[in-house]
C-alpha cells in the first residue's frame, strides 16, 4: 500500500542526495605504501585531496547508509499518510433472533444463508473487530469483542433463532452507540427495511428470506371448564391461495386426524372438551417450509383449590356461605388447616390463614348506591352493583384498613394486612335486608376472594405458556430450580415473592421448589413471525467508502523517523569503531 503525501514541497530536500553523491564520486583516493626514503624519488609526492577528475569509484559503507537516511527523512518530512481500506472499520454485526429466520427455501434457512454471507466477509478480508448483537424481544450483545472467524463463529452458537419477535430498531440504535460513529453496521435478517432509503452511511441492511406459503398454528389455549378442561386452537393460512392440511390431535391414547380446508389467508378455530385428567394435549400440522409452529403441547391447568372453613354460628348464613364458595369451584374438599377463615368473631382468626369477619350485627341499614368500587383490586374486579340493595352497619374505617367497596363514607368491603403479611378482611353486610346475594356480585366476590388466595399459594401460576414469556412462580422461603426442555437448569436463591422464569425456548420446562414439582409447557406461537409471506432477499444501504477513507487514514510519518533513526544509530557505531570506510 503506497502512502499518500501531505507536504509533497518537502520533496525539494531530495536535492541532498546528489550533492552527497558527489562529494564521494570528486574524492581522490590513493593507498599508503611504506618505504625507507624518499631520496631515490625525483619528485615530491604531493596528496591530491580533490579536483575535477573522476577516478574509479571506492565508496564506503557510510556513503550508503547517509544516503538512505537522507531519503528517510526527506519522506518523513513530507508527512506520509496511509488510506486505509473498508474493512480495517471495526463491524457491529446485528442479527435477526426471530424464528421466521429458521423457514426453510431452497434448502436452506434464512438463518444459515445469513451465517454463509458473514463468513464470507472474512474471507475477502477480515474487520480488525466484531461485535454481535441479537435482535430479539430485547437485544443484546453477545459476549465481547472478537477479532477472528473461529472467536466469531463460536458467539454465533447463541443465535439459535428462537425468538417470538425481532426488534430491529432498538438493536440497531444499540449498535450505533456501540460503534460511536467509528464502526460499520451490518443488519442481517429476512424481510426488507420499512423504509427502503437506508439513510445512515453507515448501515447495509442484508435480507435472506424468501416469500414461501405457511400454515401456522396461531392460537392454542386450555382452560379448566368444571370437570373437563376446554382447548382452543387456531390455524391460520398464510398464502394467498386455499390451502389444505391435516391437523392432528392426540390426547393422552386417543389419536384424531382433522382435516382442514383453508382459504387464503383465512384461519379456522377448533373448540373441544378434554377430561382434565388428560396428562398432555399434543397438535401438530404437517410439516412444511417453517417447523416450529407446527407443533404445540398443551399441559392441564393448574387447578388450585383453598381450603376454607366458615366458622359462622348462624345456619342459613353459613349455608349461603357454602353454597356461593361451591359455586366458584376454587374450594377444596378439605377444611383441615384452612387457607381462609370466615367468621363473625374478630378475635376467631388463628395460623397463617386468612380471615373473613362477616360483620352482621347492627348491619340494618340500607345503601342502594352510588357505591364506590376500587376496580384495581383483586376483589372488586368485575363487580357492577347497579340497582341493588346492600345492608350495612353504619361504621367508618378501622386503624390500619384499606376500603374496596364504600357507600359514601361507610366501608362495605375493607383489608387490612398484619405485621406477618397475614390478610384481614371485613364483610360488612346482612343478607337478610339486601338483594346483593341474588344477582352475580356475591359469587364474583367470594370467586375473586379465593382466586387472590389462590395467587398467593406457593408454586406456578400457569402451565402453557407463548415462546418468551415470563411464567411466575410463587415462592415462600424454599430455593427455586428450573430445568429447561435442553436440560440446563438454573437456580434461583431462597426468597419469597415472584419470579419471573424466562423462556427462550419451546418445550417442557420443570419447576422444583421445595419439595413440590411443577411442570409448564412453552410453545412456539407468533402470528406475525408465522407469515412469512413478505420475506425477501436483498441489499439496502451501503457503507461509506469517503468517509471509511477520512476516518482511517493514518500517520506513517513515525515509521520513516524511527528507520532514519536505525540508519544513523548504525553510522554511529560504524564510525566509532572504524569499521564504515573499508
Amino acid at each position: 500500500m503506497i502512502p499518500f503525501l501531505t507536504y509533497p514541497l518537502a520533496l525539494a530536500a531530495l536535492a541532498t542526495l546528489p550533492a552527497l553523491t558527489a562529494i564521494y564520486l570528486l574524492r581522490n583516493r590513493f593507498r599508503r605504501r611504506t618505504v625507507s626514503s624518499l631520496m631515490l624519488w625525483h619528485f615530491t609526492l604531493q596528496s591530491r585531496q580533490g579536483g575535477t577528475r573522476v577516478h574509479r569509484l571506492q565508496l564506503p559503507l557510510l556513503f550508503f547508509l547517509e544516503l538512505l537516511a537522507l531519503a528517510l527523512l526527506v519522506t518523513a518530512a513530507t508527512g506520509p499518510h496511509w488510506k486505509s481500506s473498508q474493512n480495517n472499520r471495526p463491524l457491529i454485526v446485528v442479527l435477526d433472533d426471530s424464528f421466521s429466520m429458521r423457514a426453510v427455501h431452497d434448502g436452506a434457512s434464512a438463518q444459515a444463508r445469513a451465517q454463509k454471507f458473514l463468513e464470507g466477509l472474512f474471507h475477502h478480508g477480515a474487520p480488525p473487530s466484531v461485535r454481535l448483537i441479537l435482535a430479539g424481544k430485547e437485544p443484546h450483545s453477545l459476549g465481547s469483542i472478537e477479532k477472528n472467524w473461529s472467536q466469531v463463529a463460536g458467539l454465533l452458537s447463541q443465535w439459535t433463532c428462537r425468538s417470538p419477535d425481532a426488534r430491529l430498531e432498538p438493536a440497531l440504535t444499540l449498535a450505533v452507540e456501540a460503534g460511536k460513529d467509528q464502526a460499520n453496521i451490518l443488519i442481517l435478517t429476512d424481510h426488507k427495511p420499512d423504509d427502503e432509503n437506508v439513510s445512515n452511511r453507515r448501515v447495509e441492511w442484508h435480507s435472506f428470506g424468501a416469500a414461501v406459503d405457511n400454515i401456522a398454528i396461531v392460537n392454542a389455549s386450555r382452560v379448566a371448564f368444571e370437570n373437563q378442561d376446554r382447548c382452543l386452537l387456531e390455524i391460520a393460512n398464510f398464502s394467498t391461495g386455499s390451502r389444505s392440511a391435516r391437523l392432528l390431535v392426540q390426547a393422552g391414547t386417543n389419536t384424531e386426524a382433522v382435516p382442514l380446508s383453508l382459504d387464503g389467508r383465512g384461519s379456522r378455530r377448533l373448540v373441544f372438551n378434554v377430561p382434565s385428567a388428560t396428562p398432555s394435549l399434543h397438535a401438530s400440522l404437517d410439516p412444511d417450509a417453517l417447523a416450529d409452529d407446527d407443533d404445540i403441547q398443551l399441559l392441564p391447568p393448574i387447578r388450585k383449590r383453598v381450603r376454607v372453613q366458615v366458622r359462622l354460628p348462624d345456619e342459613n348464613l353459613t349455608a349461603l356461605a357454602d353454597r356461593i364458595l361451591a359455586a366458584t369451584g376454587l374450594r377444596s374438599s378439605i377444611s383441615a388447616d384452612p387457607e381462609i377463615i370466615i367468621h363473625d368473631n374478630a378475635s376467631a382468626a388463628t395460623g397463617n390463614a386468612w380471615d373473613l369477619f362477616w360483620l352482621t350485627g347492627a348491619a340494618t341499614n340500607a345503601f342502594t348506591g352510588p357505591f364506590i368500587i376500587d376496580d384495581s383490586h383483586p376483589v372488586a374486579q368485575g363487580m357492577a352493583l347497579d340497582g341493588i340493595v346492600w345492608a350495612a352497619a353504619n361504621i367508618t374505617n378501622a386503624p390500619g384498613d384499606v376500603p374496596i367497596i364504600l357507600a359514601g363514607n361507610v366501608p362495605l368491603v375493607s383489608t387490612r394486612d398484619d405485621a406477618f403479611g397475614t390478610r384481614h378482611l371485613t364483610l360488612n353486610y346482612n343478607p337478610g335486608l339486601s338483594t346483593l346475594q341474588d344477582t352475580p356480585a356475591l359469587p364474583i366476590l367470594f370467586w375473586n376472594l379465593l382466586r387472590w388466595r389462590s395467587d398467593e399459594m406457593p408454586g406456578l401460576k400457569e402451565s402453557n405458556a407463548r415462546l418468551g414469556a415470563d411464567v411466575t412462580v410463587k415462592t415462600d422461603g424454599h430455593a427455586v430450580t428450573m430445568t429447561r426442555p435442553d436440560g440446563v437448569k438454573k437456580d434461583f436463591p431462597a426468597t419469597t415473592g415472584d419470579i419471573a422464569l424466562e423462556t427462550p425456548m419451546p418445550g417442557i420446562y420443570s419447576v422444583a421448589t421445595g419439595t413440590i414439582t411443577n411442570q409448564f409447557s412453552v410453545n412456539t406461537i407468533a402470528a406475525d413471525e408465522s407469515d412469512v409471506s413478505g420475506c425477501a432477499s436483498g441489499q439496502w444501504g451501503k457503507w461509506s467508502e469517503d468517509a471509511q477513507q477520512r476516518l482511517e487514514e493514518a500517520s506513517a510519518t513515525w515509521i520513516f523517523g524511527l528507520l532514519a533513526l536505525a540508519l544513523l544509530a548504525t553510522h554511529l557505531w560504524l564510525v566509532a569503531t572504524a569499521k564504515g570506510a573499508r
